[in-house]
Protein backbone atom coordinates (compact mmCIF):
# COMPACT_ATOMS: atom_id res chain seq x y z
CA UNK A 1 0.00 0.00 0.00
CA UNK A 2 1.44 3.37 -0.99
CA UNK A 3 1.04 6.13 1.60
CA UNK A 4 0.43 9.73 0.66
CA UNK A 5 3.17 12.28 1.32
CA UNK A 6 0.92 14.02 3.85
CA UNK A 7 0.92 10.87 6.03
CA UNK A 8 4.73 10.78 6.42
CA UNK A 9 5.86 14.00 8.20
CA UNK A 10 5.49 14.18 11.98
CA UNK A 11 5.13 17.32 14.05
CA UNK A 12 7.45 18.21 16.95
CA UNK A 13 5.85 20.91 19.10
CA UNK A 14 8.24 21.21 22.05
CA UNK A 15 11.18 19.62 23.85
CA UNK A 16 10.64 16.48 25.91
CA UNK A 17 11.22 16.48 29.65
CA UNK A 18 14.25 14.38 30.54
CA UNK A 19 13.85 12.16 33.61
CA UNK A 20 16.07 9.33 34.90
CA UNK A 21 13.96 6.39 36.02
CA UNK A 22 13.78 2.61 35.74
CA UNK A 23 11.08 2.36 33.05
CA UNK A 24 12.55 1.05 29.81
CA UNK A 25 10.59 3.10 27.28
CA UNK A 26 13.29 3.34 24.62
CA UNK A 27 16.93 2.37 24.24
CA UNK A 28 17.74 5.60 22.41
CA UNK A 29 16.52 8.41 24.70
CA UNK A 30 19.71 10.33 23.93
CA UNK A 31 18.36 11.03 20.44
CA UNK A 32 16.30 13.82 21.99
CA UNK A 33 19.53 15.66 22.83
CA UNK A 34 20.81 14.98 19.30
CA UNK A 35 17.58 16.44 17.89
CA UNK A 36 18.02 19.60 19.96
CA UNK A 37 21.64 19.89 18.81
CA UNK A 38 20.61 19.53 15.17
CA UNK A 39 18.11 22.31 15.75
CA UNK A 40 20.69 24.59 17.39
CA UNK A 41 22.99 24.37 14.34
CA UNK A 42 20.10 24.68 11.84
CA UNK A 43 21.12 21.41 10.25
CA UNK A 44 17.84 20.99 8.38
CA UNK A 45 18.05 24.46 6.82
CA UNK A 46 21.69 23.90 5.82
CA UNK A 47 20.91 20.56 4.16
CA UNK A 48 17.91 22.06 2.40
CA UNK A 49 19.97 25.00 1.12
CA UNK A 50 22.83 22.92 -0.26
CA UNK A 51 20.75 20.05 -1.65
CA UNK A 52 17.89 22.01 -3.17
CA UNK A 53 17.26 21.23 -6.85
CA UNK A 54 19.55 18.20 -6.45
CA UNK A 55 17.04 15.65 -7.73
CA UNK A 56 17.06 13.83 -4.38
CA UNK A 57 13.61 14.93 -3.25
CA UNK A 58 11.00 12.25 -2.76
CA UNK A 59 8.07 11.33 -0.58
CA UNK A 60 10.08 11.75 2.62
CA UNK A 61 12.11 14.82 1.67
CA UNK A 62 15.86 15.15 1.46
CA UNK A 63 16.32 16.51 5.02
CA UNK A 64 14.43 13.63 6.62
CA UNK A 65 16.38 11.04 4.64
CA UNK A 66 19.76 12.52 5.58
CA UNK A 67 18.71 12.65 9.24
CA UNK A 68 17.50 9.04 9.09
CA UNK A 69 20.96 7.95 7.88
CA UNK A 70 22.63 9.98 10.65
CA UNK A 71 20.27 8.57 13.27
CA UNK A 72 20.89 5.03 12.06
CA UNK A 73 24.66 5.48 12.42
CA UNK A 74 24.36 7.19 15.83
CA UNK A 75 22.27 4.25 17.11
CA UNK A 76 24.97 1.82 15.99
CA UNK A 77 23.38 0.62 12.75
CA UNK A 78 25.87 -0.51 10.12
CA UNK A 79 23.51 -2.00 7.54
CA UNK A 80 20.28 -0.74 6.05
CA UNK A 81 18.46 -3.76 7.49
CA UNK A 82 19.23 -2.45 10.99
CA UNK A 83 16.64 0.23 10.29
CA UNK A 84 14.00 -2.42 11.02
CA UNK A 85 15.05 -2.38 14.70
CA UNK A 86 14.29 1.37 14.85
CA UNK A 87 11.12 1.59 12.79
CA UNK A 88 8.80 1.87 15.82
CA UNK A 89 11.15 3.79 18.13
CA UNK A 90 9.41 7.07 19.09
CA UNK A 91 12.68 8.98 19.54
CA UNK A 92 13.97 7.96 16.14
CA UNK A 93 10.71 9.08 14.54
CA UNK A 94 10.91 12.34 16.48
CA UNK A 95 14.52 12.92 15.38
CA UNK A 96 13.60 12.50 11.71
CA UNK A 97 10.34 14.43 12.05
CA UNK A 98 8.35 11.51 10.62
CA UNK A 99 5.37 9.38 11.55
CA UNK A 100 6.81 6.40 9.71
CA UNK A 101 10.42 5.61 8.85
CA UNK A 102 11.38 4.56 5.32
CA UNK A 103 11.98 0.86 4.78
CA UNK A 104 15.53 -0.39 4.12
CA UNK A 105 14.60 -0.87 0.46
CA UNK A 106 13.30 2.72 0.17
CA UNK A 107 16.42 4.11 1.83
CA UNK A 108 18.64 1.94 -0.39
CA UNK A 109 16.97 3.20 -3.56
CA UNK A 110 17.44 6.77 -2.37
CA UNK A 111 21.13 6.23 -1.59
CA UNK A 112 21.70 4.73 -5.05
CA UNK A 113 20.67 8.08 -6.53
CA UNK A 114 23.66 9.76 -4.85
CA UNK A 115 26.38 11.01 -7.16
CA UNK A 116 29.71 12.73 -6.52
CA UNK A 117 28.07 16.16 -6.88
CA UNK A 118 25.70 15.31 -4.01
CA UNK A 119 28.61 14.23 -1.81
CA UNK A 120 30.34 17.55 -2.58
CA UNK A 121 27.21 19.42 -1.54
CA UNK A 122 27.10 17.59 1.78
CA UNK A 123 30.81 18.32 2.24
CA UNK A 124 29.95 22.03 2.07
CA UNK A 125 27.49 21.55 4.93
CA UNK A 126 30.26 19.95 6.98
CA UNK A 127 32.71 22.71 6.06
CA UNK A 128 30.30 25.38 7.33
CA UNK A 129 29.81 23.61 10.66
CA UNK A 130 33.54 22.97 11.15
CA UNK A 131 34.43 26.58 10.30
CA UNK A 132 31.85 27.92 12.78
CA UNK A 133 33.13 25.62 15.54
CA UNK A 134 36.77 26.62 15.00
CA UNK A 135 35.93 30.34 14.89
CA UNK A 136 34.00 29.93 18.15
CA UNK A 137 37.01 28.36 19.90
CA UNK A 138 39.30 31.10 18.56
CA UNK A 139 42.34 28.99 17.70
CA UNK A 140 45.40 30.93 16.52
CA UNK A 141 46.98 27.86 14.93
CA UNK A 142 45.41 24.83 13.27
CA UNK A 143 46.99 21.42 13.81
CA UNK A 144 45.79 18.99 11.16
CA UNK A 145 46.05 15.26 11.81
CA UNK A 146 45.71 13.25 8.58
CA UNK A 147 45.85 9.48 8.51
CA UNK A 148 44.54 6.40 6.72
CA UNK A 149 42.58 3.62 8.42
CA UNK A 150 41.92 0.11 7.13
CA UNK A 151 38.24 -0.89 7.28
CA UNK A 152 37.56 -4.58 6.60
CA UNK A 153 34.44 -5.42 4.59
CA UNK A 154 32.54 -8.45 3.30
CA UNK A 155 33.50 -10.36 0.18
CA UNK A 156 30.95 -8.68 -2.13
CA UNK A 157 31.25 -5.01 -1.19
CA UNK A 158 31.71 -2.74 -4.19
CA UNK A 159 35.18 -1.15 -4.63
CA UNK A 160 36.62 -3.07 -1.66
CA UNK A 161 39.88 -4.86 -2.51
CA UNK A 162 42.61 -6.82 -0.79
CA UNK A 163 45.65 -4.75 -0.02
CA UNK A 164 47.01 -2.87 2.98
CA UNK A 165 45.35 -4.82 5.78
CA UNK A 166 48.28 -6.08 7.90
CA UNK A 167 46.22 -8.44 10.08
CA UNK A 168 43.84 -9.84 7.46
CA UNK A 169 45.66 -9.66 4.13
CA UNK A 170 43.10 -11.77 2.27
CA UNK A 171 40.09 -9.78 3.49
CA UNK A 172 38.73 -7.04 1.15
CA UNK A 173 38.84 -3.60 2.70
CA UNK A 174 38.52 0.13 2.25
CA UNK A 175 41.36 2.52 3.11
CA UNK A 176 39.74 5.90 3.91
CA UNK A 177 41.80 9.01 4.64
CA UNK A 178 40.58 11.29 7.43
CA UNK A 179 41.67 14.85 8.21
CA UNK A 180 40.72 16.43 11.52
CA UNK A 181 41.84 19.34 13.67
CA UNK A 182 43.84 17.88 16.56
CA UNK A 183 42.82 20.34 19.30
CA UNK A 184 39.07 20.35 18.69
CA UNK A 185 38.68 16.95 16.93
CA UNK A 186 36.60 18.63 14.22
CA UNK A 187 36.61 16.43 11.10
CA UNK A 188 37.58 18.44 8.04
CA UNK A 189 37.17 15.79 5.39
CA UNK A 190 37.02 12.04 4.76
CA UNK A 191 37.81 10.39 1.43
CA UNK A 192 37.09 6.72 0.93
CA UNK A 193 39.55 4.61 -1.07
CA UNK A 194 39.68 0.94 -2.05
CA UNK A 195 41.96 -1.22 0.07
CA UNK A 196 44.60 -1.62 -2.64
CA UNK A 197 45.34 2.14 -2.86
CA UNK A 198 47.86 3.31 -0.28
CA UNK A 199 46.97 6.54 1.53
CA UNK A 200 50.36 8.04 0.70
CA UNK A 201 49.71 7.64 -3.02
CA UNK A 202 46.35 9.43 -2.90
CA UNK A 203 47.25 12.03 -0.27
CA UNK A 204 48.43 14.96 -2.44
CA UNK A 205 45.05 15.73 -4.00
CA UNK A 206 43.37 15.16 -0.65
CA UNK A 207 45.74 17.62 1.07
CA UNK A 208 45.09 20.25 -1.60
CA UNK A 209 41.34 19.95 -1.00
CA UNK A 210 41.77 20.16 2.77
CA UNK A 211 44.03 23.23 2.61
CA UNK A 212 41.71 24.84 0.08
Amino acid sequence: MRLSKADLPGRVNSNLRLRFQAKALTSFAGLELVRRYFGSIDLGARIRRHLKDSGLDGDYGVVAMVVVVLGLLICGGRRLQHLLYLKDDPLMLRLAGLRRLPTPRTLGRWLRRFRLEHVDRLLRVNEELVANAIRHVGLRRLTLDIDGTVVSTGQKVQWAFRGFNPHHRKVPSYYPITAYEAQTAQIFRVRNLPGNVHDGKASLGFLRDVFG
